[in-house]
């Protein structure tokens, strides 16, 4: 895959890495993912199914 080069390259020269995650990262991607289900809920019992 090009995408999957691309990163390892990157990698390779330097530019990202991976790090450990955090117990604070885990719980502000838990919170972000219930609010985003609450509205995506409100939006399908308003019946705009586009963005629900």
């Amino acid at each position: 895959m090009k995408e999957l080069s691309f990163l390892k390259k990157i990698k390779r020269k330097g530019i990202i890495e991976l790090v450990e995650s955090s117990e604070e990262m885990k719980s502000s991607y838990l919170i972000k993912a219930e609010n985003c289900l609450k509205s995506a809920k409100i939006l399908f019992q308003n019946q705009i199914y586009e963005t629900s």
